[in-house]
Order: structure tokens, then C-alpha cells, then sequence
């Protein structure tokens, strides 16, 4: 794509969201005016421009992409959700380590859309966010990597296996000697119940996120900022694309993981 077609279509808003109508199929102008919600006057004159560069094509009172429009279109769809993610809250992702996720997750990062970030309650210092602990806790099924430690993570995770939520759980090392050392009853008791699992990743020395968490219809990721700190902010999303994004992300980290078993 030229950096003049690019500009075309990215510098105003009437054109990207007039592409974006005609991908849902051709439309008439009342259609459109109707669609867009813009004065006749205002669109005009911006449809005459992407009919001139062969995108739109106009016959018998229908617009419809052209072929071109539709390549165009198709490619543009994942860069405008990917830009919508970043700029929904620029300061955020600016200040994320983003290396911990894997390059095929990040290029599909626009997976998240609508989601929301959680920021800590500064009132609730100590506690695990109550948004966080409602959704997971009415859950069938908990997959949680973790690489920060709570001292409330490990009477949470008990508590969930013994609603009978299946509890599968991705430590870093140094979170699950903390678990051994400090919590030794509330770790063998996670690991005698059948509905619970626990692995330690293996591959050290690598950046992780603080926390990836997925349940029935949640994803909650948390990362650490440029300074290697978590600061309890946390991306949440309730769309079934992004769920099954967290999934992808957890499943990396399990397969770099081994399971901790009784003997």
C-alpha cells in the first residue's frame, strides 16, 4: 500500500468508517447516511476520493467495494484493532514489558479488544482485587500462570479447588519456593486434590508476565513495567476471542513448564 492510499483511508474518519460499512456488504447512500450517522454534504466528497483510487465502486445507486477495496479493507481491519488496543490507554502499554509474550500472540494482540484496565484500589492495599477474585471464584475452570507473589495466592487457589473449580496453575520458581517454604499445608493440600495441577517453569532466565490468568469467561493479564515491577494494574476482557488468546499464552508457558507430583 502507498503511503498516499495509506493516508487516504487512516487520516479520516468518514473514509475508514465508509470502507468499513462496505465490508459488511454494498449499501445505497440512505444506507450509509443511515450507517454512519453524517450529513450527505460531509460524505460526498470523501466517497469521490476512494472512488477515484478504484476502492469503492458505485453502480445503479449501490456502493460496493471494488476488489482492491476489499483486499485493502481485509488487511486494514487488524491494524485499526491492533492501534485501538494501544491507544486506548497509551501511557499503560507504553510502560509494559511486552517481550514476555511470544511474537505469534503479540501480532494478534488486537485480540483483546474491549478490554478494560483494572487499577488498584489504594484502599484495598493488601487485598487481591475483588474484581479479579469474583470472576475467577464463579468459574468451572481457573488456567493461572503467576511469576509475583500474593500472600493471599495460596489460600485463593485452595479455596477455589475445594468449590471444585478445576485449578490449573504455572509457577516461577521463586513464587513456588515461597509456596513450599512458607505455605507448606496449603501447597500439599492443592496438590492432594485431584482437581488441581501445578507446574514450575523451567526455562530460566527469561522475561514473564507478572500474571496470566483465564477462566470460563475472563481473561486478567498483568505485566511487569519497564522497571521490572508490577504494579497491580491488570487488562481484563470477557470476549471469547480474547479468552482463547490467554489460553494460547498460558499453553506457551506450559509447555516450557514441569508438573510438580506427590511422590
Amino acid at each position: 500500500m502507498n503511503p498516499g492510499l495509506l493516508d487516504l483511508i487512516l487520516f479520516s474518519e468518514k473514509r475508514k468508517d465508509f470502507l468499513l460499512l462496505l465490508n459488511e456488504g454494498p449499501k445505497d447512500i440512505e444506507k450509509v447516511l443511515e450507517g454512519l450517522q453524517v450529513p450527505r454534504t460531509a460524505l460526498l466528497p470523501q466517497i469521490k476520493k476512494l472512488k477515484e483510487e478504484d476502492l469503492v465502486i458505485h453502480e445503479e445507486g449501490i456502493y460496493r467495494l471494488s476488489t482492491i477495496g476489499e483486499i485493502v479493507v481485509e488487511k486494514m481491519q487488524p491494524l485499526l484493532d491492533t492501534l485501538s488496543i494501544f491507544e486506548k490507554n497509551e501511557k499503560f502499554w507504553a510502560d509494559r514489558k511486552l517481550v514476555p509474550i511470544p511474537p505469534h500472540l503479540i501480532k494478534r494482540i488486537c485480540e483483546l479488544r474491549n478490554y478494560r484496565l483494572i487499577e488498584p484500589d489504594l484502599s484495598r492495599t493488601f487485598d487481591l482485587n475483588p474484581e479479579f477474585v469474583k470472576n475467577l471464584s464463579s468459574s468451572s475452570y481457573v488456567h493461572m500462570f503467576c511469576s509475583y507473589f500474593h500472600p493471599h495466592f495460596p489460600t485463593f487457589f485452595l479455596n477455589l479447588a475445594r468449590k471444585d473449580i478445576e485449578v490449573s496453575l504455572i509457577l516461577s520458581e521463586a513464587v513456588y519456593l515461597r509456596l513450599v517454604e512458607d505455605f507448606k499445608e496449603e501447597g500439599k493440600e492443592l496438590l492432594d486434590m485431584e482437581n488441581s495441577s501445578l507446574y514450575v517453569l523451567e526455562k530460566k532466565g527469561m522475561e514473564t508476565p507478572a500474571l496470566v490468568a483465564v477462566a470460563d469467561k475472563i481473561i486478567s493479564l498483568g505485566l511487569f513495567n519497564e522497571n521490572g515491577r508490577f504494579d497491580r494494574q491488570y487488562v481484563i476482557s470477557f470476549e471469547p476471542q480474547a479468552i482463547k488468546w490467554g489460553e494460547e499464552l498460558f499453553e506457551y508457558y506450559r509447555d516450557m513448564s514441569r508438573e510438580i507430583t506427590i511422590k
